[in-house]
């Protein structure tokens, strides 16, 4: 377990009790949703470090299990008299409906109809003509710009660049060129405006921004900068090297990034490209970097250990 972590309480809506204190690792949650009720909620996980130091992440998601009760056997509105009885459909989405009340096909038929009889009415008079060319007009106008790759560029270095690295071949974060997520807009959307593990959300960004950084990756593809020089291989790690690491990882490391480094609380650092920059590994371990503390008391050769433990994970 990481030593500088006390526990991790894990807290649903405004309830001042957590639902579940987490003190070993690993930290998982499992949530049963089938005893929440439907509708939107938030989960807070409270990161509670030795010395009294905070951190909260705060998830917001809506439970939906169950279709919303449905009242069969009487209408809104309705006159009754005498006893009533009827029946209150919740939880079966395959429930029949009682003969007394209007048939799915007939339904369907009516549907039919009526959408027949507007279309008729508006194909045969001139009111057509003028609604399609204001449709069309109205198409035209609401067409999003082209995407701007340059704009992109420069939103990348101002809010990306820290994370996935200077031309997005990946850092503290995941490399972004050529990454497929890219090439899919909803997705890449919802992980940027919604946010995912240790990166946070940029819901301050519009869907117009988004298009113009997912323009400025596109154009990068996978590769570095061509005219940049290979770096000279490192060295071969000895076995007492991946040993010592292997150690310092398990003491300090393994509780947030997984026993073998495949993520947790923290993102997954086997395979990493951060592993190659060692200067960068450093720093971001000596100093922190958002919800991580730092670690100022491993010492260089401490962490060059961790880094050739890592490689062979």
């Amino acid at each position: 377990m990481n030593q500088n972590i006390e526990r991790i309480e894990v807290f649903l809506d405004e309830s001042k009790e957590p639902l579940q204190v987490l003190t070993n690792p690993p930290f998982k949650v499992k949530l049963d949703t089938l005893n929440i009720p439907d509708g939107p909620h938030t989960l807070r996980v409270v990161t509670v470090f030795k010395g009294g130091k905070m951190e909260e992440n705060v998830v917001d998601f809506e439970v939906d299990n169950l279709p919303s009760p449905f009242i069969d056997g009487i209408d809104d509105g309705q006159q009754v008299r005498g006893v009533v009885e009827f029946d209150v459909l919740t939880g079966d989405y395959e429930a029949p409906k009682s003969k007394g009340r209007l048939t799915a096909t007939l339904a369907v038929l009516s549907t039919i109809v009526v959408l027949g009889l507007i279309w008729a009415f508006f194909a045969f008079s001139g009111m057509s003509t003028s609604i399609v060319a204001a449709n069309a007009v109205q198409t035209e106008e609401s067409k999003p710009a082209a995407a701007n790759a340059d704009h992109g560029k420069e939103l990348y270095a101002a809010q990306c660049a820290s994370c996935h690295g200077a031309k997005a071949e990946g850092g503290f974060g995941p490399a972004l060129a050529g990454n497929p997520m890219v090439g899919e807009a909803d997705d890449f959307n919802k992980v940027v405006v919604q946010g995912r593990g240790s990166m946070p959300p940029f819901s301050n960004l519009s869907e117009q921004d988004l298009a113009d950084l997912r323009a400025y990756l596109s154009s990068l593809g996978g590769k570095s900068d061509a005219g940049a020089a290979a770096a000279p291989a490192a060295p071969a790690a000895s076995e007492a090297d991946v040993a010592t690491g292997k150690s310092v990882y398990s003491q300090q490391c393994a509780g947030c990034h997984g026993p073998n480094g495949e993520g947790g609380f923290g993102p997954a650092l086997a395979g990493n490209p951060l592993l190659d920059k060692p200067e960068e590994f450093n720093k971001v371990t000596h100093e922190g970097r958002g919800s991580m503390p730092p670690f100022p008391q491993l010492e260089d050769d401490k962490l060059a250990a961790v880094r050739a433990f890592l490689k062979t994970k």
